[in-house]
């Protein structure tokens, strides 16, 4: 935690903290000020968030062997795991867009982008708990913070899959300028989630307990390593699949899903709403957690 201090130039590092009060009344009294101060708060976290991510991405290279090569290790050894299993007829596959192996490849690199954003406000909060409850560092520069740490490893993998798509035959298409916004669009919507779970989680630890078991089960019901089949009934309203489709088919040749803009659209609206939620919950979570 010193450490973190002395990267935010805070001058507690080296004296006694500036605690912050919280109280617990009605913020939306007066809405203006509510919202003007969210704004405040949104326009000095860039620089604070920037901090954070570096010192975190300095202790991440200190304490990892592999370093980035786990954006990739997970996705490449599901990969090989399916395709055994497709070939030898353990598991039907339909007929896909891409050879199977880049199909899973690609599903996974982009569902990892997604759960990535999807930890990362509860991840960011919960190890910067001290930090949040007794500074005046804004909640949303955490937030920015693990943000940022996704959208490096969202740009990684995005790099590692541009550079194996010439071995799967593939050609380089003037349609793979879009396929960021796929990663993109995946990472908006695992922050949107993320942050209307934080809160709950914040308060009680069922919520980070019970997370990966949920995505789990999001994971099976969304075509990361199987095609959507037409007429795919509810499976259609799962938010993850139009993103994924969108990305894949930019492998190959331009497209424009309205299901991919409807969803991009939507996840910002949640994201902004969610944003003001914790805003609005904060003082009471720094009374509990304080």
């Amino acid at each position: 935690m010193a450490e973190i201090r002395a990267a935010l130039g805070d001058p507690a590092s080296s004296a006694p903290p500036t605690e912050t009060v919280y109280t617990a009344g009605s913020v939306l009294r007066s809405p203006g000020a509510f919202l003007a101060g969210a704004g405040r708060d949104a326009a000095r976290s860039g620089d604070i968030a920037l901090r954070l991510f570096r010192s975190e991405v300095r202790a991440r290279r200190r304490q990892s062997l592999l370093g980035h090569a786990w954006l990739f290790l997970p996705a490449a050894a599901t990969t090989l795991v399916c395709t055994y299993l497709q070939r030898r007829g353990v598991v039907g596959m339909r007929e896909t867009m891409l050879p199977y192996p880049l199909f899973v490849l690609s599903g996974m690199l982009m569902w990892q982008t997604l759960t990535d954003a999807l930890n990362a406000p509860l991840q960011q909060l919960n190890a910067m708990r001290q930090l949040i409850t007794r500074s005046r560092v804004p909640h949303e520069a955490v937030v920015a913070a693990g943000a940022a740490g996704a959208l490096l490893n969202a740009a990684v993998r995005l790099a590692l899959l541009l550079l194996v798509l010439p071995f799967f035959g593939m050609a380089l298409a003037p349609s793979l300028l879009l396929l960021p916004f796929a990663f993109l669009a995946l990472l908006l919507l695992g922050l949107a989630a993320g942050l209307v779970i934080a809160p709950f989680g914040l308060l009680y630890e069922d919520v980070g307990r019970g997370l990966p078991f949920a995505t789990l089960f999001w994971f099976f019901l969304s075509p990361v390593v199987y095609p959507v089949a037409a007429g795919a009934g509810w499976l259609r309203f799962n938010p993850v699949s139009p993103l994924m489709e969108a990305g894949r088919s930019w492998l190959v040749a331009p497209s424009a899903p309205t299901a991919f803009a409807a969803v991009t659209l939507g996840s910002a609206a949640v994201l902004v709403a969610a944003s003001l939620f914790y805003r609005l919950a904060r003082p009471h979570l720094v009374a509990r957690l304080g």
